[in-house]
């Protein structure tokens, strides 16, 4: 967020062709084939130490993070989240995670967003932060570069910390340190013999002023600004930006004339950092600062893949990825929840291609550094664990994927035997409860895809029930329109005596229908399978969902053929609970075969298609009829409708008054829970 901005010898080899053209020299024909390719980084973002406040990056003074969503999310002024939970950029253990994640997805450094060396309001602690993070890139064979954000000096003269005429003097201190510090790194970017600085902006220091700096720098950094100010402030070049301005929705048409012009002033000569960017959504507004500055749509991933295609092709040297993490701008790129991993697996088949050590590494891979954080959040203190995964992180950093993953496997099964920990929620453990994570549901993965997203959690009781069968178990499938959204253990179904299986599953656009549902029913048929080695019943197994993941656990529920292909019986489910689910043919699969939102289809794919009188008892749930989307009530209706006309014995709709179709899962989970208590009571089976 930004208050003043719309924001071996082979593999040698192949380093050295990449590297060795910006060190001191003008980039060679034979790679310009692979531009560089730099995230625009910011370290800014504060978690609090005791009786400390969380940082206003994550706030903007207006959300409450200490808050805990039904979903386990941190309230934040965000419309997404880290994959890793809220992290605090001064934290060794986020940002080995971070630069893994980089050097596994083919990215070859950042573009540090940098505010000055100086004390007073964050700005020590940014600097002190980007400190940190420089000998992990060193260590990751990855470069840098600097964003000076020149506007820092109006936010110190605005604290008192600096006076209006000091401006030029601070900001020549400023760069005369990158001079003395930064600018003589090895894996600091140079292009034609000279360090690459990028000022975003300019925003404070005038023309003239910013004449007075450059000319009291030696070395002579190559200064690139925004775009519409780089000409005007005589600036060596200009470089790209997301187009947003006024308040507006951006098409795709708009900014691609933008970026258009951009390219014709490159072919007339002018140097320009191309840039890819995944939309624009802030949260300015939602917080309460000032009006949005636009909106630039995700289309759930293209607005990235054509920014980054396009980029690639047009920018021969230097690509700015914009950006890694400012969430306040929603342009990040790092795993979040709702988009997972889509954005570094999209850099990851750009780069293929051109070749490199970084061609080699898969989605699947990315998953690892992941895992490495949360292990370490969970194994707290351990030391033994922290040393396993110390070796399991020098694997990473080695390129040795294979051997990464079978460390951390083997830290897994030592975490599953400790007190249950979500990582992505902090340091809390709970001992009558164990997590089970990262489990491959689908034995058959042979894609990317399925051995990335085909995983699951599972959330258990730690000492047995004293019904002898075992403890009654719900597969919780996530939603998100089939486009968007991760596996999490709803905060309302722990502590209840039951086990929760969180599970992810592949998604449009990545992948076409039915694949999400063969995704779901094998998850389904692995915990009746499975279920039993984990203390649970197999003849105590539900099937929930949200929203996509309720379509999707009516689906496996409904139309037997799902199940049957993994070898199982929807006979032996104990009940199905589908809370605002789609009951007709989802709008997902619609989209794919060119209907829009509102034309309703009824096919093979769509749960009303497969009513019958002997399905599980079932569950129907939904907000309220005025509040949820498209007539999503009128569906469940139908469909509740029809299965009792069918003879269905067992099968029960809610409407939850005042409750649209967001908020209406955390009140529905009660109903859930209870709908499980009644159909497990006093058996020990169906």
């Amino acid at each position: 967020m930004r208050t003043h901005r719309h924001s071996v010898v082979l593999n040698w080899l192949c380093t050295l062709l990449v590297v060795l053209p910006w060190i001191g020299g003008t980039r060679s024909a034979h790679c310009a084939e692979r531009p560089l390719m730099l995230a625009h980084y910011l370290p800014w973002f504060a978690n609090p130490q005791p009786g400390d406040a969380w940082g206003f990056h994550w706030t903007m003074n207006h959300s409450d993070p200490k808050r805990l969503l039904w979903d386990g999310r941190r309230e934040v002024a965000a419309h997404d989240t880290p994959l890793i939970g809220l992290y605090d950029s001064g934290d060794p253990s986020a940002l080995e995670c971070q630069v893994l994640l980089m050097k596994l997805a083919g990215i070859d450094g950042v573009i540090l967003d940098w505010y000055g060396p100086e004390a007073g309001l964050d700005h020590g602690q940014l600097h002190h932060n980007a400190q940190k993070l420089i000998p992990l890139l060193r260590k990751a064979g990855l470069r840098f570069a600097v964003c000076y954000e020149d506007q820092s000096l109006a936010r110190r003269i605005d604290a008192g910390l600096i006076r209006p005429e000091e401006s030029v003097a601070r900001a020549r201190a400023a760069l005369r340190w990158l001079e003395d510090n930064w600018f003589k790194e090895p894996e600091y970017v140079h292009q034609e013999g000279r360090p690459v600085l990028l000022v975003f902006g300019p925003q404070h220091l005038k023309p003239a002023e910013w004449t007075q700096v450059r000319e009291s720098i030696a070395t002579q950094p190559l200064v690139y600004g925004l775009a519409h100010l780089a000409k005007n402030f005589g600036l060596d070049g200009s470089f790209a930006w997301p187009p947003v301005s006024g308040g507006k929705t951006v098409s795709t048409a708009q900014w691609s004339r933008e970026l258009d012009a951009l390219d014709a002033r490159r072919n007339a000569g002018e140097r320009v950092i191309g840039a890819a960017f995944p939309g624009f959504h802030d949260a300015y507004a939602q917080a309460g600062l000032h009006a949005s500055y636009g909106r630039i749509d995700d289309r759930d991933g293209r607005t990235f893949s054509e920014t980054l295609s396009r980029a690639l092709k047009e920018s021969p040297d230097l690509v700015q990825l914009a950006t890694w993490n400012d969430y306040g701008e929603g342009t990040q790129m790092e795993p979040t929840r709702q988009q997972g991993c889509r954005y570094l697996e999209t850099v990851q088949k750009a780069r293929r291609p051109a070749g490199g050590p970084s061609s080699k590494f898969t989605a699947a891979d990315l998953r690892l550094p992941i895992t490495l954080y949360r292990a370490r959040i969970r194994a707290g203190e351990d030391a033994r664990l922290q040393a396993d995964l110390d070796r399991a992180a020098t694997l990473l950093f080695d390129s040795d994927c294979a051997g990464a993953e079978i460390a951390l496997m083997r830290v897994e099964r030592e975490l599953a035997k400790l007190p249950a920990c979500f990582a992505e929620e902090g340091h809390e453990r709970d001992p009558a409860y164990r997590l089970h994570a990262d489990v491959l549901y689908r034995e058959d993965a042979q894609d990317e895809g399925m051995k990335s997203r085909c995983r699951l959690d599972v959330y258990t009781p730690a000492a047995p029930t004293k019904d002898s069968a075992g403890f009654a178990t719900v597969v919780w499938f996530h939603g998100g329109g089939m486009t968007q959204g991760g596996r999490f253990v709803p905060v309302g179904l722990r502590h209840q005596g039951i086990a929760v299986v969180a599970v992810d599953y592949r998604r449009s656009p990545e992948v076409g229908s039915p694949a999400f549902i063969e995704d779901a029913a094998a998850a389904v048929g692995w915990t009746l399978k499975h279920i039993g080695e984990y203390g649970g019943s197999p003849g105590k197994v539900f099937v929930a969902g949200h929203s996509a993941g309720g379509y999707l656990a009516c689906m496996a529920g409904l139309d037997r053929r799902w199940l049957a292909a993994q070898g199982a019986k929807t006979d032996a489910l104990a009940g199905l609970i589908a809370l605002s689910p789609q009951a007709i043919t989802h709008f997902a699969i619609r989209k794919e075969q060119g209907l829009g939102e509102l034309q309703p289809l009824v096919d093979p794919l769509a749960p009303l298609y497969h009513v019958r009188k002997d399905a599980p008892p079932m569950l129907l749930v939904t907000g309220d009829r005025e509040k949820e989307l498209f007539g999503r009530y009128e569906e469940n209706a139908y469909l509740w409708r029809m299965l009792k006309l069918a003879g269905h014995p067992d099968v029960t709709l809610h409407e939850l008054q005042g409750f649209d179709h967001g908020k209406m899962a955390e009140p529905a989970l009660p109903l859930l829970l209870r709908f499980m208590r009644e159909h497990t009571r006093g058996s020990n089976q169906r």
